[in-house]
């Protein structure tokens, strides 16, 4: 029984894989743009001294640049490696420049984390009701006791939604992972989201993939068993999975629909 109920809900998931496909056909080969976001000059990566610092060569000069994204990159920030930078100055800031990508599987794989609130609004603005039929509006930053999710959906019909937002960065051939650290946080997050459809709501883990050569997607039980082991259960309860699969030129970037889970 419980087989046949996980063959029908993946074939529910590709169905409406194969209907955001739609959403994104005739719009060019890299898809919809929904976020301009030009980059201000190509470096090489040189090392990481911390989990927020990249040095990187920028013309001969190296350069203390803020990495953002709290993961490893493990084949993304490899020293040689190409990468793009944003100049941000401030004068609360130790650092002038923030990473936002780097290459791999050649293309730029997107990895700046701080942009996830003004992407997922900008895909929410462009293609909210594509997307997620029957939304009527959303408030940022709910908060649920002492923790925050990234969004509350009001629909025209039915329960609200809490949604969290994860990146996923990283990929072994067409299967993307996430995390590619251990995520306490994550954890939290997946539990808070499965508590809440205990409760009546609807939740919905929302992930922004940026790996343009991922046909899907599964958490990284080698990475975090803990994270995994949640995400079935949550999963299992019915907390909703919609992944976006997003990729960057450098200069912006595109909607190219979504994937689904990976089958297995």
């Amino acid at each position: 029984m419980a087989g046949n109920l996980a063959r029908v809900t993946f074939c529910l998931r590709k169905l409406a894989w194969e209907r955001s496909l739609k959403i994104s056909s005739g719009k060019g080969s890299k898809g919809i743009p929904v976020l301009e976001l030009p980059a201000d000059q190509e470096g090489v990566f040189l090392e990481r001294p911390n989990r927020f610092l990249a040095l990187v060569d920028g013309d001969g000069k190296t350069l203390a640049v803020h990495v953002h994204d709290p993961g490893r990159l493990p084949d993304v920030l490899i020293p040689g490696n190409r990468v793009l930078l944003k100049y941000r100055p401030g004068p609360k800031r130790k650092t002038a420049w923030d990473l936002l990508a780097g290459w791999a599987a050649n293309h730029w794989v997107f990895a700046h984390s701080g942009y996830h609130r003004p992407l997922s609004e900008a895909i929410l603005t462009k293609l909210g009701k594509d997307l997620f039929p029957g939304l009527k509006d959303y408030l940022p930053e709910p908060k649920i006791n002492t923790s925050r999710l990234d969004y509350l959906f009001e629909m025209e019909k039915g329960p609200k939604v809490y949604v969290e937002i994860k990146g996923c960065t990283w990929a072994k051939g067409e299967t993307a992972l996430f995390p590619d650290a251990p995520t306490s946080r994550g954890q939290r997050h997946l539990s808070l989201l499965a508590d809440l459809k205990r409760k009546g709501f609807r939740s919905l883990l929302w992930v922004l993939c940026f790996r343009k050569e991922a046909s899907c997607f599964r958490p990284a039980q080698e990475i975090d068993p803990t994270f995994a082991r949640l995400f079935e259960e949550a999963q299992a309860q019915g907390v909703e999975l919609k992944i976006s699969k997003l990729c960057y030129d450098g200069q912006k970037i595109y909607f190219q629909g979504e994937i689904p889970p990976c089958a297995g």
